[in-house]
């Protein structure tokens, strides 16, 4: 479907190319709380591209974090179609939606939720300990993610001995492990200072080039627009604007397609 500008008025469709690696179609999501409904997203339509670096942006209240979850498979939609890594996401039971999880979609959470009698090697480890991948394999995938994100000297390092951004890297590595199709991280630089969190920032770009993988979060903070492909702007359970860059610089798409108002 067009992607909608802020005024309201659709853009041209974008041109065919390789498979979304999540596409939404007409999507709502209502939460109820005893007599009353709240709406939470409507109508939503949207088409994430593969292998890039996507930001999610919007104020407290957006959506943000109930889009994330219905994309990453944690939450049903009301109404409409969540497609995600070719997989039509919506009718899936609570264990197929598990499974689904486990072998297409990496997470990262604000507070890390790293298991805090794990040390960062076990806690990387752990996907791939329940999927039961061969211990040889384990291991030489947990080495080279640690040294990936600058860890491999607290490899056995446990949570509490580690400060927050260490904590983030790890998670970064553990939403790697499985070689997932889409990594999804919910405001990962909240709980940092600024400085730390444009290195988590930057250390996730890097991740997502080198593996070559799609990488979607969310943020409120509009800086961050520049170090992503492509920025969905939400506001009040709505995207308001998309704006993408091309693969040929200079290029048309490399402008933005439309941006929220402040």
């Amino acid at each position: 479907m067009p992607e909608a500008t802020d005024s309201g008025a659709p853009t041209q469709p974008m041109a065919p190319g390789p498979e979304p690696v999540a596409l939404l179609e007409a999507v709502d999501k209502t939460y109820r709380m005893d007599e009353v409904e709240v709406p939470v997203l409507k109508g939503i339509d949207l088409l994430v591209r593969p292998g890039r670096f996507t930001v999610l942006l919007g104020p407290s209240g957006s959506g943000k974090t109930t889009l994330l979850n219905l994309i990453g498979g944690i939450d049903h939609p009301d109404r409409g179609t969540v497609v995600v890594a070719g997989h039509d996401i919506g009718p899936m039971s609570d264990d197929e939606l598990s499974d689904f999880r486990a072998r297409h979609v990496g997470f990262i959470f604000q507070n890390y939720n790293l298991l805090p009698v794990l040390s960062a090697y076990e806690n990387v480890e752990y996907p791939m300990l329940l999927a039961g991948v061969p211990a040889a394999k384990r291991e030489r995938r947990v080495h080279k993610l640690l040294q990936a994100v600058g860890l491999a000297d607290r490899a056995r390092n446990r949570p509490g001995q580690l400060s927050g951004g260490q904590r983030q890297r790890v998670a970064i590595a553990r939403a790697l492990a499985l070689k997932p199709r889409l990594v999804i991280a919910d405001e990962p630089t909240a709980n940092l200072d600024s400085h730390t969190g444009k290195a988590i920032l930057h250390l996730m770009r890097r991740m997502q080039q080198r593996y070559q993988i799609s990488f979607l979060f969310s943020s409120h903070d509009r800086a961050v627009i520049g170090s992503a492909d492509d920025a969905i702007f939400l506001k009040d359970g709505v995207i308001r604007g998309i704006r993408r860059k091309s693969e040929h610089p200079g290029s048309p798409a490399d402008h933005p397609r439309a941006e929220v108002g402040t």
